[in-house]
């Protein structure tokens, strides 16, 4: 007994039925080939014959008409010239009827046709013209009555017959297009019954075990692809499904090693790369304020962040979010803090850099990304603050000569548009002044959009309230006991990242900035 693989069973069972395929198209096409020559001669010839005698017995016809009418008015010389246009009609149908007509009968009754016309049109140019320009159309009305008349009648009577011959070639024509319809339904039906046959024999061939192996193998493959790398799969059949199946197993324990691996690595490296490079820091030396960092990420990775600066008697504090959520807010705020950096380290402006760090979020990220940030430049000396607001929710200010209600409020002020979505997002820029003693409390929208599970947001409102309660307290506490009623309020599954940053302004004496001198030996303050 020879044995076939199953790459020789498939080819061959499959080109048998790609051969039968192929010989049913080419029996279509002979089929509606005859089909179609059969169309043409009702569409080239029967129908336009009919046409055309139609249109020559009109046009005589309207002939007749409109030298009647001249007559009984010759000043509507509009008549004559309507005649003289259906004679150039007559002439052309006549012309085109030569071409279709391809009998003798039919030849012969349009030359007679062609007599009578050209006998009509003799005595209309000749004689009733003549005579109803010279008002004498009661001889014209005459000659119309008995020589005109019987010349139409003639045109109309072997116009009719043209027509019977016409319906006779139309009617024989359409009996053979429907014969010829049927015998090609017919012959597909045949052909159509013997591929489906050789078909269903073809497959009742295939051993029935393969069938059932195969579909083992598109579970176990559906199964694979909805991320179960578990399946069994135990074929015994002696050919290729039986190694393929060998092999989807080896595939499984590989998919299971890859996926663990995949995860641990991505999840440990752009994480642990992320928070050391964006978030953990140390502060900078900065005399005349004391600088409370806090953070809370609601995943592994986010799009929250911070950044410290001094130079001299100027502290820089910018704190940002960028829209979405894991890696790719992750990599947008490291695009615009790279930006902010690199054009600070060059000396520029706080406008200055705020629109260079827009440039780069244009051109690097996704049209519906965008970035939020407040950049704050303060005087440790005089305690002026100017900052810039991105779209940012507005600082919080806790007063230190003042206690209840009017210890703490929002700094209102000009707010521009976030970073990345337009040219031009607006530099307005907002001042204030600290005293010794105030601090200023920066942070992200977190804090604002945290959702009770009744979906409640945290708000302002409660926001504020929040703060002057804890007022008393020193900044570190601060910072915590609003994260934790933050979470209470949230039941614990915060949605976005908390960040913040507390800014205690103790005040430097100007003699003390004056002196300082850098040496070069500075530290230089990064996430690293």
């Amino acid at each position: 007994m020879v044995r076939l693989s199953l790459r020789q069973k498939i080819v061959g069972g499959f080109g048998l039925l790609i051969f039968l395929m192929l010989l049913l198209g080419w029996v279509t096409l002979l089929l509606f080939g005859s089909v179609r020559s059969v169309q043409g001669r009702v569409f080239d010839s029967a129908v336009p014959g009919v046409i055309a005698v139609d249109e020559i017995v009109r046009s005589y016809t309207a002939q007749s008409a409109a030298i009647r009418g001249f007559v009984i008015n010759p000043n509507q010389r509009s008549l004559l010239a309507e005649y003289r246009t259906e004679v150039q009609a007559s002439e052309a149908a006549t012309e085109r009827a030569r071409e279709l007509f391809t009998s003798d009968r039919e030849r012969e009754l349009l030359q007679d046709i062609e007599a009578e016309g050209e006998s009509f049109q003799t005595l209309v140019d000749d004689r009733v013209v003549m005579l109803a320009e010279s008002g004498e159309r009661g001889l014209a009305f005459g000659a119309l009555g008995s020589e005109g008349a019987a010349a139409i009648d003639q045109i109309q009577a072997l116009g009719r017959g043209l027509r019977r011959i016409q319906a006779i070639t139309l009617d024989r024509t359409e009996s053979d297009l429907v014969a010829r319809s049927n015998q090609a339904v017919i012959t597909l039906l045949i052909v159509l019954i013997g591929v489906i046959s050789t078909g269903v024999f073809l497959t009742l061939l295939i051993p029935r075990r393969l069938a059932q192996d195969l579909s083992r193998l598109v579970e176990a493959a559906r199964a694979i692809g909805r991320g179960d790398f578990h399946q069994r799969i135990e074929i015994k059949s002696g050919d290729e499904v039986e190694e393929l199946a060998s092999r989807f197993e080896e595939m499984q324990a590989g998919l299971r090693r890859l996926q663990q691996l995949a995860l641990q690595d991505r999840e440990l490296q752009i994480a642990g790369s992320i928070q050391r490079n964006l978030l953990q820091r140390t502060m900078p030396e900065s005399p005349g304020a004391r600088l409370v960092p806090l953070q809370r990420q609601a995943n592994l990775v986010g799009g929250d962040w911070y950044d410290i600066d001094v130079d001299g008697r100027t502290l820089t504090a910018v704190v940002g979010d960028a829209s979405g959520k894991g890696i790719g807010a992750a990599l947008m705020a490291t695009v615009t803090l790279s930006a902010l950096r690199a054009e600070r380290s060059v000396g520029s402006g706080p406008r200055r850099v705020i629109a260079r760090a827009n440039e780069a979020l244009l051109e690097a990220t996704e049209p519906d990304s965008f970035t939020t940030l407040l950049y704050a430049s303060i005087d440790l000396v005089s305690g002026e603050v100017h900052w810039l607001n991105m779209g940012h929710p507005s600082p919080f200010l806790i007063r230190s000569n003042l206690s209840g209600k009017g210890a703490g409020y929002f700094l209102e002020g000009p707010r521009n548009r976030a970073l990345g979505w337009f040219e031009d997002p607006g530099l307005a820029e907002t001042v204030i002044k600290l005293e010794p003693g105030d601090r200023l409390a920066l942070y992200t929208d977190g804090f604002l959009e945290a959702k009770s599970p009744d979906g409640e947001i945290f708000g302002e409102s409660r926001l504020a309230e929040a703060i002057i309660s804890l007022a008393p307290l020193d900044s570190e506490t601060i910072g915590q006991e609003l994260v934790r009623e933050v979470e209470g309020f949230a039941a614990g599954k915060l949605e976005d990242d908390l960040t913040m940053l507390i800014i205690e302004f103790e005040g430097s004496p100007a003699t003390e900035v004056a002196q300082e001198k850098l040496t070069g030996e500075e530290p230089w303050h990064s996430r690293r």
